[in-house]
C-alpha cells in the first residue's frame, strides 16, 4: 500500500544499487536501461510455499537447464501466464529441482541512466523471497509488517533464496551499442538494517560528482537494530 496508517510498520525492502562507470564521461549515459531480476529459491521451501497458495510452480524441460543464461531464464518467465509464477527444472547432478522466479522492482526502467540507480524489491505478501508463513503473517496484518517480526533476526529467517541474479541492459548514448552487465548475490551478501551511503556530492564549483568507491558503503538505518558485522 502507498499509505501506511499510524502505528503500522511498512514492509522492508531488499535494496541494491548500480553505478554507471562512465558517469563522468560526456555521452556516457545508458538510454532505455532496464533492470531484470531472477531469484533461485530453496526448492524444498518453494514447493511447500506453492501448495495451497496462489503462487504456482511449473516444470519445464524446454530450453531451460543448468547451462541456461540469465536472459533465457527471464524469457521463460515472461512466457508464463503470471509474471510471479515460478519455474523448476531438474539438472543431471542433483535430485532436487532448481526453482527460479521473477522479482518485481519498484523501478525497473530508466530512460537516461547516468550516475546511480537503486533497485528495490518490497518484501510484502506477494514477494516470492519470503516463506509462506511470513507472507501469511503480512497478509493477515493488512499488508503491514508484523511488529513482533520487526528485527533483523526475524526478517533474516523469513527469507529463502540461494541466489539473486541481476541484469542491466540498455543502449550506449555514445555509440548506440548494446550494453549488458549482470551480478549474482547470495543470501550471505544481504546486510540487514543498513542504508547505502550517498555517492553523489557537489563540488565547490557547483558541479555534481559521483564517488564510485562508495558503491558498497553503508550505515545503520535510523532507529538502530541492525545486524552486527562479523
Amino acid at each position: 500500500r502507498q499509505v501506511q496508517e499510524e502505528g503500522e510498520i511498512p514492509c522492508p525492502s531488499l535494496e541494491f544499487r548500480l553505478v554507471n562507470r562512465l558517469h563522468g564521461v560526456p555521452s556516457g549515459e545508458i538510454v532505455e536501461a532496464k533492470l531484470e531480476c531472477v531469484a533461485i529459491l530453496d526448492p524444498k521451501i518453494a514447493q511447500l510455499s506453492s501448495q495451497g497458495s496462489s503462487d504456482g510452480m511449473g516444470e519445464t524441460d524446454s530450453v531451460i537447464n543448468a547451462d541456461s543464461t540469465v536472459a533465457e531464464l527471464i524469457t521463460a518467465l515472461r512466457e508464463q501466464d503470471r509474471p510471479t509464477r515460478s519455474l523448476a527444472f531438474h539438472s543431471a547432478d542433483s535430485k532436487e529441482p532448481r526453482v527460479f522466479t521473477n522479482l518485481t522492482l519498484d523501478a525497473d526502467e530508466h530512460p537516461y541512466f547516468r550516475r546511480v540507480w537503486f533497485g528495490r524489491h518490497r518484501l510484502d505478501e506477494h514477494s516470492p523471497l519470503l516463506t509462506r508463513a511470513a507472507r501469511q503473517r503480512v497478509k493477515a496484518n493488512g499488508g503491514s509488517w508484523p511488529a513482533d517480526m520487526n528485527d533483523y533476526h526475524s526478517i533474516k529467517s523469513s527469507l529463502h533464496f540461494h541466489h539473486i541474479l541481476v541484469c542491466i541492459s540498455g543502449t550506449s548514448n555514445a555509440n548506440a551499442a548494446d550494453v549488458f552487465a549482470q551480478k549474482v548475490y547470495d543470501l550471505v551478501d544481504v546486510n540487514f538494517g543498513y542504508r547505502f551511503v550517498p555517492m553523489n556530492y557537489h563540488c565547490r564549483d557547483g558541479g555534481l560528482r559521483t564517488d564510485p568507491y562508495l558503491l558498497n558503503a553503508v550505515y545503520q538505518q535510523r532507529g538502530g537494530g541492525a545486524e552486527p558485522f562479523m
